[in-house]
């Protein structure tokens, strides 16, 4: 009399797509925080790398890679590129020192080097400067750096940050 049906009832499916929303809620926030960890490590990384060539290359010439103003683009767009850290002309260069400069920072932007001061007897620091932060990003990094390492130097600009390396 009775046939045997196979198949879920509508409650449990009920329960089903209910169970699963609730775990969705709870792991999301979870990998996005995550995610946004594992960019701020690889920023801090990459300065680091960074930073230790930069010192090598100074150690070995006397003075610091070019800045990225140097390298730009045609149209005078700054597009990171190599300051010198894998060839260079200098004198007393012993390198490469980096096996290749990164093309883009965890944010999407470029990574951008250049000095700052050396006028009127001050000395010459160095900045690595990237773009496309947010400002979430930027808590983290001073939170992880300092917050006197990590610094916005342009007002006008929220999303360009940059990293004190050296002076």
């Amino acid at each position: 009399m009775f046939s045997e049906e196979k198949g879920f009832t509508l409650i449990e499916l009920i329960v089903v797509v209910a169970i699963i929303a609730i775990l969705g809620a709870v792991v999301t926030p979870n990998i996005l925080k995550a995610i946004e960890n594992s960019r701020v490590v690889a920023v801090v990384a990459d300065s680091n790398v960074i930073k230790n060539a930069a010192l090598a290359f100074r150690a070995d010439t006397g003075s610091w890679p070019e800045s990225s103003e140097a390298v730009s683009g045609d149209n005078g767009e700054n597009k990171g590129g190599d300051p010198g850290f894998i060839s260079s002309e200098v004198a007393g260069w012993d390198g490469p020192y980096l096996d290749r400069w990164p093309e883009k920072n965890p944010y999407g932007g470029a990574y951008m080097l250049y000095i700052y001061g050396g006028e009127n007897n001050t000395k010459e620091k160095l900045y690595l400067q990237l773009d496309q932060v947010s400002e979430n990003a930027f808590t983290k990094l001073q939170e992880k750096l300092g917050g006197t390492l990590v610094i916005k130097p342009q007002e006008n600009n929220s999303d360009v940050i940059a990293i004190y390396l050296a002076e």
